[in-house]
This record gives C-alpha cells, sequence and structure tokens, in this order.
C-alpha cells in the first residue's frame, strides 16, 4: 500500500473587516430587511422554533409546508 502525500492547501487572501455597527445600527438594519415581508412560524417535535421572513406572495407555500402566520 501506498502512503498518502498530504499536499500543501494554499491559503486564502482574508478579507477586509467589515466596519462594526452599533447595536441602533444593526436593529435598523434589520428591520430594513423584514419591511413588507410576513413572519411566519414552525415547530418541530422537539419543541423548536423556526422563524421565517416570507414574502407575502410566498405565504401560501409556506402555510403547505407547515408554517403558520404570526
Amino acid at each position: 500500500m501506498s502512503t498518502p502525500i498530504k499536499r500543501a492547501r494554499a491559503r486564502k487572501p482574508s478579507e477586509p473587516a467589515a466596519p462594526a455597527l452599533s447595536h441602533a445600527e444593526q436593529l435598523e438594519a434589520l428591520h430594513a430587511r423584514e419591511e413588507g415581508k410576513t413572519v411566519m412560524y414552525h415547530q418541530d417535535a422537539w419543541g423548536h422554533i423556526e422563524t421565517r421572513f416570507v414574502r407575502t406572495q410566498n405565504v401560501k407555500v409556506w402555510e403547505a409546508k407547515g408554517f403558520i402566520v404570526r
């Protein structure tokens, strides 16, 4: 049996760090992303609740998957 030869991997270039946002700025960005969407929930057998922010035209599709509208 031959011995495996490890190849050195090329390192990925590091990405510049994103500017730090304050808590208020994070909340503002979150609300902007959620604006105009419907909040839907689904609870699994273990009691975990999954939350989805769904476009209004897709509500029926998500209801068919077992999600309920808030």
